[in-house]
């Protein structure tokens, strides 16, 4: 008897630490969660329905070419560096190098 008390107590004990575990993670993932933000990524807003790119997100996202920040502007992420613009599509951005050279732009390059 004292067994099976033992042992129910070790799965409740168990199941609680589950809980706890899928509650943090749940913390965790929902920073980086999509939410509609401006295109300065300062205040919320929603263009016509679309969601875009998280402010968290958006921090630590860089060019893959150079390793630069890059900025939110329209429907794509554009890198003032070596002016290529990666799309975001549906809130997920497509920071391939190929779709970047796609939509290079000269003119975008800061000094």
């Amino acid at each position: 008897m004292k067994i099976g008390r033992i042992v129910g107590l070790g799965l409740l004990a168990g199941l609680g630490v589950v809980a706890v575990r899928v509650v943090k993670q749940y913390r965790e993932d929902s920073a980086f969660d999509l939410a509609p933000v401006s295109a300065t990524g300062s205040t919320p807003a929603v263009s016509g329905g679309k969601r875009t790119i998280s402010p968290e997100l958006l921090e630590i996202l860089a060019c893959p070419v150079d390793k630069q920040p890059v900025k939110l502007e329209d429907d794509f992420l554009v890198c003032h560096t070596c002016g290529r613009k990666y799309p975001v599509e549906d809130g997920i951005p497509i920071m391939l190098i190929e779709e970047g050279d796609k939509h290079r732009d000269e003119s975008l390059i800061q000094q």
